[in-house]
């Protein structure tokens, strides 16, 4: 509101709805009072991120492309007609100019130095023939095998019985000389009273040494008389393994491999694919753990012996016992 001073000059607010502030009123008017704004926070905005959306094309239909196979090596010849079938392939398997079963060497063995010629040989053919061979032989020699058995208990009989133990002569020479010593020591007592007692101890053990050298005796003469009769059936077997090996014509084993244990062993080597022939698995029978080196020693004492005792004439020699068959 607009007023006038003592000059009759116009003061105040030219606005008449604002009244001036009077100087009167300005002393009891209170300070005003400052106003707290509060401090305005930063708004974090996170940045926009706008991932890229995958787009999606539809799968053009390709026609299919058909090739030939492949095909490697020389190429297939035109179709030129009927065709005659040719024969099984065939491989050259080596021929030792030496026999199969020589009898200074190892059977089926070529020594070095030896020409060897090549032949072929049907693979398949080959393997019926030996097998057909083989089973013929089992045929002829498996009837009698307990004749084979038989025969290896008397030889291992005789062994046993040729070994007279000396056990009972050497106790019996140490008890009778003991009784020795009693009887001297009775006979040069000087107590009279222990003569009786000293004979007597000695008596008894002349007597037990006697009975041992005695039983000696008797033992010996028995295994010598069981000895001579297990050489009678051994001489009895022998002949009829010679004549059962003889009716058998053209047997391509020796006598001492006939043995139908050795001949089925040697057939399941050959049905197994480990060898083609019978000539081959016997090779490989003789190779395991030292079999030819042992066996050819045994057969040679062995026939001295029997050749001495049968008139020159050795005794049917069986290898089975070389080869650990069960």
């Amino acid at each position: 509101m607009s007023d006038f001073d003592d000059n009759w000059q116009l003061t105040g607010s030219s606005d008449p709805a604002t009244p001036d502030i009077q100087p009167h009123q300005i002393e009891n008017q209170a300070q005003p009072q400052p106003v707290y704004q509060q401090p305005v926070q930063p708004v974090y905005q996170q940045p926009v991120q706008q991932a890229a959306q995958p787009v999606y094309q539809q799968p053009e239909y390709q026609q299919p492309v058909y090739q030939q196979p492949v095909q490697y090596g020389q190429p297939q010849p035109a179709y030129q007609g009927y065709q005659q079938p040719q024969a099984p392939q065939t491989y050259a398997q080596p021929v030792y100019q030496q026999g199969a079963y020589p009898q200074n060497g190892m059977p089926g063995f070529g020594f070095p130095g030896q020409p060897v010629t090549y032949q072929n040989i049907d693979y398949a053919a080959e393997r019926e023939k030996n097998l057909s061979e083989c089973s013929r032989m089992i045929n002829h020699f498996s009837p009698k095998v307990d004749l084979y058995q038989d025969y290896e208990k008397c030889k291992t009989d005789i062994v046993r019985y040729s070994k007279t133990s000396t056990a009972p002569l050497v106790w019996g020479i140490i008890v009778c000389v003991f009784g020795l010593v009693l009887a001297y020591t009775a006979a040069t007592a000087s107590y009279k009273d222990n003569i009786i007692g000293y004979a007597i101890a000695a008596g008894v053990t002349e007597l037990i040494g006697a009975g041992l050298i005695v039983l000696y005796v008797l033992k010996k003469k028995h295994c010598k008389k069981k000895t001579e009769d297990l050489y009678k059936k051994m001489e009895e077997l022998s002949n009829e393994l010679f004549l059962l090996y003889n009716g058998f014509s053209n047997c391509i084993l020796p006598p001492e491999y006939t043995d139908p244990r050795i001949l089925f062993k040697i057939q399941s080597l050959i049905v197994a694919g480990t060898c083609l022939t019978v000539e081959s698995a016997l090779n490989a029978l003789l190779s395991l753990q030292g079999a030819y080196i042992r066996i050819n020693a045994a057969r040679a004492q062995f026939q001295i012996d029997t050749s001495s005792r049968f008139n020159g004439k050795p005794a049917f020699f069986n290898a089975v016992r070389y080869f650990n068959l069960r």
